[in-house]
Order: C-alpha cells, then sequence, then structure tokens
C-alpha cells in the first residue's frame, strides 16, 4: 500500500483572505518523514514583498511591517519559488499538509495565472492533507470552534509563534501526525486515494454547511469554495 514519502507542510501569511485578490507576505515549509521518526528534515521560510501596502489589521494577525515587507522577495520571484517547492513535493511522492490549505493553494494558482506561470492543476494537483478537512469530518460531532489553536488543543500540540508561518505550518503537520495515532482510516489512507477521499469530505461538510445557511435565511455557500483543493472562481 504505497504512502507519501514525506509530508511537507504549507503555510502562507496574507494581506486579507481573499484567495483570489489578497497575496502573502510570508511563507513557510516544513517537512517531515513520518514513518521515520517523524523528525524534520526540511525547513524554509521567507518574507514576500506584496508591493502594495499590508492592511492594519493583517499586520495585527501576523506582525509583518511594510517595513518588514520592503525587505522579502519580490512576489513575483516568491510565487514561483512556491510552485516549485509545492510541485517538487508532489513529483517525489510527497504530500502537501496544511490548515485549510485550498485557500492558501488557491491563492498560488491565482498568482500563477497572473504571473503567467504553470499553474498548480496544470498536471493535476498532487496529494493534499488539511488537517481542518480531516477533523471536521473524522470527529464531526465535537462542539465548538475548529481554530488551528482549537486542534492544537484537541490533538495535544504546542504551538510556537501563533499566526506565524512558520510556527502554524509546523503546528498542522505535528496535529497530522497526531491525527494519524488516533484515525485508523487516516493511518490506512492510500497515496493515490487522498485527494478523492478528502475532496468527498470537503464536499460533504460544505454541502452540510450551505443547506444549514439556506435553511437560516443566508444565501448558500459559492460553487467555486466546492473546488477542491483548489478552489474555482464563481
Amino acid at each position: 500500500m504505497a504512502k507519501p514519502t514525506s509530508y511537507l507542510s504549507f503555510d502562507l501569511e496574507t494581506t486579507g483572505i481573499d484567495s483570489f485578490q489578497d497575496v502573502p507576505v510570508s511563507y513557510a515549509f516544513v517537512e517531515h518523514r513520518i514513518f521515520n521518526s517523524s523528525s524534520v528534515v526540511a525547513r524554509e521560510t521567507g518574507i514576500v514583498n506584496p508591493g502594495k501596502p499590508i492592511p492594519p489589521q493583517a499586520t495585527a494577525v501576523h506582525g509583518i511591517t511594510d517595513d518588514m515587507a520592503k525587505e522579502g522577495l519580490a512576489l513575483g520571484e516568491a510565487v514561483a519559488l512556491i510552485r516549485e517547492r509545492i510541485r517538487d513535493c508532489w513529483a517525489s511522492g510527497g504530500a502537501i499538509v496544511g490548515m485549510n490549505v485550498a485557500y492558501d493553494l488557491t491563492m498560488v494558482e491565482a498568482l500563477c495565472e497572473k504571473y503567467d506561470l504553470p499553474t498548480l492543476s496544470s498536471a493535476g494537483p498532487g496529494p493534499v492533507l488539511d488537517v481542518y478537512v480531516i477533523d471536521k469530518t473524522l470527529d464531526k460531532w465535537r462542539k465548538g470552534k475548529r481554530t488551528l489553536s482549537d486542534l492544537c488543543i484537541r490533538y495535544g500540540v504546542v504551538i510556537d509563534n501563533a499566526h506565524s508561518a512558520d510556527g502554524d505550518a509546523e503546528a498542522t503537520l505535528q496535529i497530522y501526525e497526531a491525527m494519524v495515532k488516533e484515525y485508523s482510516d487516516l493511518a490506512n489512507l492510500e497515496l493515490a486515494k487522498i485527494n478523492e477521499t478528502l475532496n468527498a469530505w470537503h464536499h460533504e461538510y460544505l454541502s452540510s454547511l450551505s443547506d444549514y445557511f439556506v435553511k437560516s435565511g443566508k444565501s448558500a455557500i459559492k460553487p467555486g469554495r466546492f473546488g477542491w483543493p483548489i478552489n474555482h472562481r464563481d
């Protein structure tokens, strides 16, 4: 039964919450080989110059100011690097791990289009493991919020440097490792079935949430959000 050769956790800190309009101000990759004592085998992080002012509300979350960002990689250069790291992971048989990672991957996809780079989906997205999707499915009836901090508490992970890209990436990977130990369905998931399975889980919980919104008199979730692991434009 084929499993990923490695697990590369990926996180962006950004100018806002719109994957199609906002851009990164920092990125991080943390790689583990879970079958080999879960040790960190690679770590990379960097600041990105977004080419525009960072909204104060975004800085309040991740702490990156305009002056800090000016010293970072140009946006186009950062997008090319991030894209390359993700594609290299998939090409080597690895899986991307993230927290609500469709947001991050969708942003990279949109920026690849902007800078006329081959997109992440041009050759088909490789395996993606999202701890938010997994938690919503395998611990469906737990009450309360499901932020990264909440998942850290649930799975016994101590998070360092919360809301920094590298801190969040490391915590996400540790959450996934704890999930693998707890859920046999996840531990037995084959490499070739990862995206098919998580896509189904994502669609199930998002459909349920959309139905709830409609019954509550709110708008249904837009169709583009159902695209996974990369959202579609509505």
